[in-house]
C-alpha cells in the first residue's frame, strides 16, 4: 500500500501517546500530540535535525507499541518551562506496518477532532 501517494486524503487525531526517539546518541522520552496514518507531531526534550531519520516507538493506550522509522520534516522550539516539552517537530513516516496503518486509520475516523493534515500536503 503507498500511504503517500495522495497524502492529503489523511485525517490527523490529537493524542497524548508515550512515546520513545532512537537517534544516533540513544534513546529520549517523548510525547505524541497528534497523528495520522502517515505522520505524528511529537513534543520532546531535544530536536533532532530536520531531515534526520529516526525509530520511533509509540504507546496506545490498551494495545501492543507502534513501530515507525521516521523522518523529521518540521520543528520549532515551543519555548515551554516544561523541560519533556521544549521541542515539537513533525515526522513523516517511511515505514509502517500495514496493521499498524489500519489502526490508526481506525482511531483517526472515530476522533471527532480529527482535521486534514496541514503540514504534509
Amino acid at each position: 500500500m503507498d500511504v503517500y501517494k495522495d497524502r492529503c486524503q489523511f485525517l490527523r487525531t490529537e493524542v497524548k501517546w508515550p512515546a520513545t526517539i532512537t537517534l544516533y546518541n540513544g534513546p529520549m522520552l517523548a510525547e505524541i500530540k497528534s497523528i495520522s496514518q502517515v505522520g505524528a507531531s511529537v513534543y520532546c526534550q531535544q530536536l533532532p535535525p530536520a531531515g534526520q531519520e529516526i525509530r520511533l516507538e509509540i504507546q496506545p493506550p490498551s494495545r501492543q507499541t507502534i513501530i515507525v522509522f521516521a523522518r523529521v520534516i518540521w520543528s520549532i522550539d515551543t519555548g515551554s518551562g516544561e523541560i519533556s516539552h521544549r521541542f515539537l517537530f513533525g515526522t513523516q513516516f517511511q515505514y509502517i506496518s500495514e496493521e499498524d496503518i489500519h489502526f490508526l486509520g481506525e482511531i483517526v475516523a472515530n476522533q471527532k477532532s480529527s482535521r486534514k493534515i496541514d503540514a504534509l500536503c
